[in-house]
């Protein structure tokens, strides 16, 4: 006969924001200005940052620069301790009471070894499973599918979950061929930001109980950009070095390694991928919408909060002031976004005892979606 599976439950909620915040008056101060670009993207560069700026929503940002010497002061692995520490210690947990330890970044501080074992040495954990996704928005989902489905089954008994993202180390002007650069390229510097989340999920809850507090309800992630044209890329891979006489000066020579986005695509599809994502998870948890007091999604700026408001709500039955804009004094960090935005609900009380909360989240690189819901 089959056993009971195990109750998963969130025990404790970090985030990292480095260093002091950033208005939107000195961006181009801490990255390094665009001096060498084509004048076509200087002049857009000076028009559209503040334009942007203006519409955005967001006051401040983060970044793990030190603005006096443009140095990079956190790697992925610090920040993702430091958001790892803090929801280790709101959850009373040492970091050797963790057995499976999880990582979801876009970039990596060493191609090897891994990000994510670099954490395990941060926290001083001799001996657990780590494992490192590498993917962008989606990758809180997909760390969080692996940790719910293996702390039911018995296999681990609490679970490290962190996602960082550090938007500036390919941001600075540094890191460019600035005479390859495109306005789409150029205009990411103003709307990423670096930052971390981290949770910690405990199961071994007896499956028969009703219910348990903070319970992880379920997860659900999907990839649905099979068949369509990616909406994020950066190269700087294998893919980029095929030709004979291919190495790495090349790549930067041909602008490469440059983050780009398809902004026209991202801006008419993001918000409908999110809200059928959402709808999808509801189902598959078989949750009514009614049932969801929280949203939390990963939206950079007040423009599309504003644009998918209205479909959002309509099509989920949703109250407005259950989606509100979360990142005016955070910025949009990317994937690490949600996990952030959960950590000040908790912190703040604002998420209250016995409601439920979905979070999810579009990667628009190759059309990915990743959420989970709780019961606080």
């Amino acid at each position: 006969m089959g056993r009971d599976l195990s109750r998963v439950s969130v025990v404790g909620t970090g985030s990292c924001l480095p260093n002091a915040p950033i208005p939107n008056s000195k961006i181009d101060d801490v990255l390094g200005r665009l001096t060498d670009a084509p004048k076509r993207v200087r002049v857009f560069s000076e028009g559209f940052g503040p334009s942007y700026l203006e519409s955005s929503g967001i006051r401040h940002r983060h970044f793990a620069i030190d603005p006096a010497t443009g140095r990079i002061t956190h790697t992925c692995a610090d920040m993702a301790a430091d958001a790892a520490r803090r929801a280790l210690q709101q959850a009373g947990r040492k970091a050797t009471d963790v057995d499976l330890l999880l990582l979801a970044t876009p970039y990596y501080d060493h191609i090897v070894p891994p990000t994510s074992s670099a954490l395990q040495e941060r926290l001083g954990i001799e001996r657990c499973v780590e494992m490192e996704i590498h993917s962008n928005c989606a990758g809180v989902g997909k760390c969080m599918q692996i940790a719910f489905d293996a702390l039911r089954l018995g296999r681990y008994k609490t679970a490290l979950v962190t996602y960082v993202q550090h938007s500036s180390s390919f941001l600075r002007s540094c890191w460019f061929q600035q005479q390859r650069m495109t306005k789409s390229q150029a205009a990411l510097r103003y709307i990423l930001a670096d930052g971390a989340g981290a949770v910690v999920l405990e199961g071994g809850h007896d499956g028969r109980r009703k219910s348990v507090e903070h319970e992880l309800l379920g997860v659900h992630v999907e990839s649905i950009g099979g068949l369509r044209p990616a909406g994020m890329t950066a190269g700087g891979g294998v893919a980029a070095l095929t030709d004979g006489a291919g190495n790495l000066v090349g790549l930067h020579e041909a602008g490469s390694h440059h983050l780009d986005q398809d902004f026209p695509t991202v801006s008419r599809e993001g918000q409908i991928l999110a809200t059928e994502g959402t709808l999808r998870m509801l189902e598959a948890l078989q949750l009514e919408s009614g049932q969801v007091d929280h949203y939390i999604g990963s939206i950079p700026n007040r423009v599309l909060y504003d644009q998918g408001l209205a479909k959002f709500t309509s099509l989920l039955k949703a109250d407005r002031e259950k989606v509100k804009f979360r990142a005016v004094d955070s910025g949009y960090c990317g994937g690490a976004s949600i996990l952030v935005y959960f950590d000040h609900m908790v912190r703040s009380g604002e998420l209250r005892p016995g409601q439920t909360v979905a979070l999810g989240a579009v990667e628009s690189s190759k059309w990915m979606w990743g959420g989970f819901v709780v019961r606080w």
